[in-house]
């Protein structure tokens, strides 16, 4: 691979250059808590923890219903709509359209 600032070969999987410094690439985002649009069967939160946990969604879903039976039913409830209100949801993406193309709906 080559630095796009001053064209010196460096390593793979080298994130700055060795030569001048440059960030090579781009940089990894931060983990977020947030909600999900597209896998969410009510409101999205326990699809969202399981991104940001790294783990199964059927998991964390199967977890959350074992906790809150064992806790009491309230509790587990009103922590999903805490957490509802609380954890932002993921922004809509809207498909870039080229001039002259036809809008597909």
């Amino acid at each position: 691979m080559y630095c796009n600032a001053c064209g010196k070969g460096i390593a793979e999987d080298a994130r700055f250059c060795t030569y001048c410094g440059t960030v090579v690439g781009t940089v990894p985002r931060p983990k977020q808590l947030i909600r999900s649009r597209s896998d969410r069967k009510i409101a999205g939160v326990c699809a969202g923890f399981g991104a940001y946990l790294d783990l199964d969604i059927s998991l964390v879903r199967i977890l959350w219903v074992f906790v809150t039976l064992m806790a009491g039913v309230f509790p587990g409830v009103v922590a999903y709509v805490l957490a509802w209100i609380i954890v932002p949801e993921e922004p809509e993406v809207h498909p870039v359209v080229a001039a002259g193309q036809p809008v597909s709906t």
